[in-house]
C-alpha cells in the first residue's frame, strides 16, 4: 500500500482506516513546510492514497515516529 500524508485540506482517509493487515507499506512524509502541490499530484497520479495522521498538525521527524507506530501497532492489535 502506498500512502502520502500531506496537510492540504483535501479529502483524505486516517491512516489507520487506510491500513491492512500485514501488508508493506510505503508512506510518505513531508518536508517542513509540507509536499509542494507538483510533488502530492505526482504521487496521487503514482497511486498514492492521501491520509492524515491525525488532526494536529506534526513536526516532520514526529510524524514519521507516529506513523512507523502506527502502522506496528495496527499490525499487533490485527493479529
Amino acid at each position: 500500500m502506498q500512502f502520502i500524508a500531506h496537510c492540504e485540506e483535501t479529502d483524505k482517509r486516517s491512516l489507520k482506516g487506510a491500513l491492512k493487515p500485514n501488508e508493506d507499506v510505503t508512506l510518505l512524509i513531508g518536508p517542513e513546510g509540507d509536499f509542494s502541490d507538483k510533488e502530492i499530484a505526482l504521487a496521487l497520479e503514482n497511486n498514492f492514497q492521501p491520509v492524515t495522521l491525525g488532526n494536529t498538525r506534526l513536526r516532520t521527524e514526529t510524524a514519521a515516529v507516529v506513523a512507523c507506530h502506527s502502522v506496528v501497532f495496527f499490525n499487533e492489535v490485527s493479529n
